[in-house]
């Protein structure tokens, strides 16, 4: 499955009439799958978007099996760092235009723990702002 917006969905359709690819569209913090339906999820840029990123990422989990991986692509603020002043004071602003910049990984993580291990979290652009996080249920 790939999520998009589905304007954007629409013009890629030609380049997938012969692939197995489904598009879908839906609110991924409330998906139609079922329980334990995918071995990976992977989540490009989608938690610093949603409106609420902890139902988004109990989805995630949800429909995750219990062997599978959850692989993030996000900004996030930086691993043991505090947002600047300078963001506190525009990120409402910045929230209204669509995305988070405050959002915090490690808040968002402890609030949805259920059983979860991070195996792999690495800063990949902009200081640590953008990062690249796998997760597994732990058996």
């Amino acid at each position: 499955m790939i999520y998009k917006p589905f304007s954007t969905i629409k013009s890629e359709y030609p380049k997938f009439i012969n692939t197995p690819i489904i598009f879908l569209e839906m609110d991924a913090q409330n998906m139609v799958f079922n329980n334990k339906s995918f071995d990976y999820v992977v989540g490009s840029l989608i938690l610093s978007v949603v409106p609420d990123a902890d139902k988004c990422f109990q989805e995630m989990v949800r429909v995750l099996n219990q062997s599978g991986k959850i692989i993030i692509f996000d900004k996030f603020t930086p691993k043991n760092k505090k947002l600047s002043l300078s963001k506190k004071i525009i990120r409402p602003f910045v929230r209204v235009l669509g995305t988070d910049i405050g959002l915090n990984f490690e808040e968002l993580y402890l609030r949805n723990n259920n059983d979860l291990r991070v195996e792999k979290d690495k800063p990949v652009m902009m200081n640590g702002m953008y990062r690249e996080i796998i997760i597994s249920k732990i058996s």
